[in-house]
């Protein structure tokens, strides 16, 4: 009887909260009542993982954005290139490898992406990494477990890795994004039918320190991470699949870079998993 009255107590107080005291929109910056009928992240997560993407950005975006907000997010959808993960311009069709991957053969042996680097995905991004709202990483994260659960076979995969900071830019920002995003994985994964996947941090490193990749064409972003990273310890990865994981895929450099460093210290397969795209 007392912990039904402490929950009821609970709810009046968090309605109160919301009423008087309104959410204000990571997106577009307007304040916005949460709607109650909908719980903010209280809906268990094994219950949405295997939900539409759409589905499960707009349960784990609720508490922070606005109606209008939350419907404006771009999920990858088929038909897309098998191999870089493109969206194709026809709506038609089954999933295929586009021209530019059949001429250009790519280290990655797949890339998959929550959603597209627009809207709403792109400015609570763009607030996780530069306005230090670090508590989007538990979110967004959760958006791209439940990617991976959607586009990967859990049993294929021996290590998870995000793509690296150097040194400078890691102490300059105070996190890594990447890392960040996957942070909270270990206990979803206990959540599924799947076992843990190793997450290792460490192991591959930015030795160099290079420019932002931000406002660089293909080729100079190419130049920019060239021999830029480096494996630690490559017994840990002989022979094995690895999946990098990062925030923002656009060209694939930096990723491909990752991917030349790790296949040539031994690594089998080397798979990328972003929480967003470039169209």
């Amino acid at each position: 009887m007392a912990k039904k009255k402490s929950e009821m107590f609970r709810r009046i107080l968090q309605t109160f909260k919301v009423s008087i005291f309104p959410s204000k929109c990571l997106a577009c910056g307007l304040f916005f009542h949460q709607k109650q009928d909908k719980p903010a992240g209280k809906t268990p997560f094994d219950q949405i993982v295997h939900d539409p993407i759409e589905t499960v950005f707009y349960r784990v975006m609720t508490p922070f954005l606005c109606s209008s907000c939350l419907s404006d997010f771009s999920p990858v959808q088929s038909p897309f290139c098998t191999q870089c993960g493109r969206m194709f311009e026809s709506k038609s069709g089954d999933n295929h490898q586009c021209g530019d991957c059949i001429q250009n053969k790519t280290l990655c042996s797949g890339i998959r992406a929550a959603g597209i680097y627009r809207g709403a995905l792109k400015s609570n991004i763009h607030a996780l990494k530069y306005n230090n709202k670090v508590h989007l990483a538990r979110p967004l994260g959760r958006l791209l477990f439940s990617s991976f659960m959607k586009y990967y076979n859990a049993s294929t995969i021996d290590y998870i890795m995000p793509v690296p900071l150097h040194i400078s830019r890691l102490k300059q920002r105070g996190f890594n994004q990447a890392a960040m995003l996957i942070r909270q994985w270990p206990v979803l994964f206990s959540q599924t039918e799947h076992r843990c996947i190793p997450i290792d941090c460490k192991n591959l490193a930015r030795k160099r320190k290079t420019l932002s990749q931000t406002g660089l064409g293909k080729k100079k972003r190419k130049q920019n991470v060239k021999d830029a990273f480096a494996v630690k310890d490559k017994s840990n990865i002989s022979g094995k699949h690895v999946l990098l994981i990062d925030d923002v895929y656009t060209t694939g450099s930096t990723c491909d870079e990752c991917a030349k460093t790790l296949i040539s210290k031994g690594a089998k397969t080397v798979s990328v998993l972003a929480l967003a795209r470039a169209d």
